[in-house]
């Protein structure tokens, strides 16, 4: 046993591995050996390997012998109950990383070992300030026409790759993960139930993030009444089609596609739900094929979402790609000139992160630190990819593996969160709304104010699932408030910050309500959420 041991520990300091990890590996992999061994036929042979893939450091075990369960052993009746219980406690406090199975009599273990995913956050932040650096130094030391050919033929190029890698992706992550949650359910009840409480919580938070938007407005007042007239600040011509139909029946009539094929061509989230749906109900209605269905959805999820987890190790890369094309590309004057109201946006969307923190503590009866702990990872992946639907199968990954949200609930309301929960981009609707009206010298009153928090909780509901949707809704807002449509120049060139800001806080209001769905219906394992 020494001699195994020892291997184990020397190749992970060799890859190298930290060594709070190292220690809790090998305290893990020291029961399991005695497991295997204790179940495996006289004279076997034990297969241990090290290994590193992508950042992330593995051992692997393999042994002939009968099935057991690793977080107890029932037939050892001399083995102290204290200990049986840390030994449980100790498994389960590595999650998602820790694999057992037996397959031809043969049992398998996996441990992983590594400091991935953390390696990886540090990676982008590292990666978010030198973009920031080299931004401003290309801005200001490097002539314009080099600057251009720069982002034309090396960081455009890099960060449209990425984007189409995550896009590909998006279609298959959600269906198969929505049938892989919908075969689950024995009962149809069930799902109407999630169903509902998940679709509540979302009108809820919804409401909130308006009604936040149009306080914070009125207690900062970012801007001077009227200064776009006075001041002669120029806007960029714009052009915004603003007959886009974002009505709630429209949404609703586009839900069922006109065939099978076009919701994963067009990647209409809203007509893959359905479909999946469909389909996830189906598979518990074929008799004798079901298990053998289900056991497909299972395997095809699993398969995309380790593709997700392969191309996220590139969001590094990204995050400075995507930083430096912004500094570059960003106006100096048009910056300066709404910086109060980016401000206030900002200062917005944090208020709201903390709201989503109290309904977690009084909703949930969670502890909403630990929440915030375990989700840094899709926050940062949302904040960086400023799309809800890229940053999708990460976010769906994480409820699962760190937050202890059951598939049943993580599959369904991620999703379809980001399709129809848009809190920051009420947040955003709202304060820019009010600020263009108040730059263009129009007083919105009461009866304005109740209309437009109605048309943003609408545009919310239905509005159509494109790039930058958050800006053709700008353009139905300015309209409703008769401020012309020109006013959406004074934007554009902070824009992307602002995206940003509303995709985290999106993104961020998904998790939460599945979080506390799962906790109300005792589908969320604590024992993960506290790890």
């Amino acid at each position: 046993m020494s001699d195994v041991m020892g291997f184990i520990e020397s190749s992970l300091i060799q890859m190298p591995v930290g060594k709070k990890f190292i220690q809790k590996t090998l305290l893990i992999s020291e029961e399991i050996i005695a497991d295997l061994l204790k179940h495996a036929p006289a004279n076997t042979d034990l297969k241990i390997q090290v290994r590193q893939f992508f950042g992330e450091t593995s051992v692997n075990m393999s042994m002939k012998g009968e099935e057991f369960s690793p977080y107890s052993d029932e037939d050892d009746l001399s083995e102290d109950a204290s200990v049986s219980a840390i030994r449980a406690v100790l498994l389960r406090s590595f999650g998602e990383n820790f694999k057992y199975r037996n397959k031809n009599n043969i049992n398998h273990v996996r441990i992983v070992a590594g400091q991935s995913e953390q390696k990886l956050n540090n990676s982008a932040i590292y990666a978010l300030f030198l973009g920031l650096a080299f931004g401003f130094i290309a801005k200001f030391l490097f002539p314009e026409s080099v600057n251009t050919t720069l982002c034309t033929y090396v960081l455009e190029p890099i960060k449209t790759v990425f984007m189409h890698a995550i896009r590909i992706i998006i279609a298959p992550v959600v269906f198969f993960s929505i049938v892989s949650c919908f075969s689950q359910f024995t009962n149809l009840s069930e799902v109407g139930k999630i169903g509902s409480r998940v679709i509540s919580m979302y009108l809820l938070t919804t409401v909130i993030a308006v009604l936040l938007g149009i306080g914070i407005f009125h207690l900062v007042q970012p801007g001077e009444f009227g200064f776009a007239l006075s001041s002669g600040i120029a806007t960029q011509a714009v052009s915004v089609d603003t007959s886009v139909d974002t009505s709630i029946m429209s949404t609703l009539m586009n839900i069922v596609p006109s065939n099978f094929l076009s919701p994963f061509l067009e990647s209409d989230t809203l007509q893959l739900i359905f479909l999946a749906m469909l389909c996830g109900i189906s598979v518990g209605m074929v008799g004798k094929y079901s298990s053998m269905l289900k056991e497909l959805f299972d395997a095809l999820n699993t398969l995309f979402l380790t593709i997700t987890t392969l191309i996220t190790r590139f969001i590094p890369l990204a995050a400075f790609v995507s930083i430096s094309l912004l500094v570059i590309r960003l106006g100096g004057d048009s910056l300066l000139s709404i910086l109060s109201v980016t401000l206030t946006h900002t200062g917005a969307i944090l208020c709201m992160m903390c709201i989503y923190g109290l309904l977690i503590l009084i909703i949930g009866r969670l502890n909403p630190l630990k929440f915030f702990k375990n989700d840094k990872e899709g926050i940062f992946t949302s904040l960086t990819l400023s799309s809800s639907s890229a940053a999708m199968p990460t976010n769906m990954r994480i409820c699962t593996e760190k937050l202890g949200v059951s598939p049943k609930v993580a599959n369904f309301s991620i999703p379809l969160g980001a399709t129809i929960n848009m809190d920051g981009v009420c947040l955003y609707l709202t304060i820019i709304g009010l600020f263009l009206a108040k730059a263009y010298g129009i007083v919105v009153d009461l009866p304005s104010l109740i209309s437009l928090t109605f048309t943003i909780i609408m545009l919310s509901l239905g509005a159509p699932g494109v790039p930058g949707c958050a800006f053709i809704c700008l353009g139905v807002v300015a309209e409703s408030l008769n401020i012309p449509i020109e006013a959406l120049g004074l934007i554009i060139a902070i824009n992307p910050i602002l995206d940003m800001a509303d995709t985290m806080s999106n993104t961020t209001g998904d998790m939460a309500t599945a979080v506390i769905v799962a906790s109300n219906e005792g589908l969320l394992d604590h024992e993960k959420y506290n790890s």
